[in-house]
């Protein structure tokens, strides 16, 4: 889970008590406060593939859903080996990534790393949507100002020049495009999530 779509699922699964559904919501804990979904959560790694297929059986799961968000590649992967260890159902629920509107001007990118690189030659005042967990691929470039929203603080290394937005989506166009002309930004660093909700 830790996506809206998985927090509607586990909603309308547990709101529905004709089925009898027993639901549980795994969330990464990567976020101290993070939105808790309908039913049961639970906080954490299983310990990989082999962990979360002895959680399965041992819980004895009927149907697994990995409602992730899209760049959890790990888990879905260990998601994907464990049902198939265990024969117990995956469903998986991804939300389409974004598209390009008339006008747009975007430059894809196949890590931060590689954003980082493309960055001095596309602007001086950046705003930085990609989590606190990947600040250190942008510390170097001391002569961009960043303004970096996340849901926890960052920790270093950062950029020097950095200013931090403690929030939580979802985002409203008018918030967003205010946030944009406040603070002076020429681009934008995020990851295709997909969804309306960035």
């Amino acid at each position: 889970g830790g996506t809206a779509e998985a927090r509607d699922l586990a909603g309308l699964l547990a709101a529905d008590p004709a089925p009898g559904w027993r639901v549980t919501s795994s969330l990464a804990g990567r976020v101290s406060t993070p939105r808790l979904p309908p039913g049961e959560v639970r906080v954490g790694g299983f310990g990989g593939a082999e962990g979360l297929a002895a959680w399965l059986t041992g819980h004895r799961v009927d149907a697994l859903v990995d409602a992730t968000h899209p760049f959890a590649a790990a888990m879905s992967r260990h998601a994907a080996e464990a049902a198939a260890r265990t024969d117990v159902p995956l469903l998986v629920l991804r939300r389409p990534g974004w598209t390009p509107a008339p006008g747009d001007d975007w430059h894809d990118a196949g890590s931060l790393t590689e954003a980082a690189g493309q960055l001095p030659s596309l602007g001086r005042r950046v705003f930085l949507t990609t989590g606190r967990m990947g600040l250190a691929a942008f510390a170097a470039l001391d002569e961009l100002w960043f303004l970096v929203r996340s849901v926890e603080p960052p920790g270093e290394p950062a950029p020097s020049r950095t200013e931090v937005l403690l929030d939580r989506g979802p985002f409203t166009l008018a918030g967003e495009r205010e946030l944009l002309r406040r603070h002076r930004i020429d681009v934008v660093v995020t990851k295709d999530s997909g969804g309306a909700a960035t």
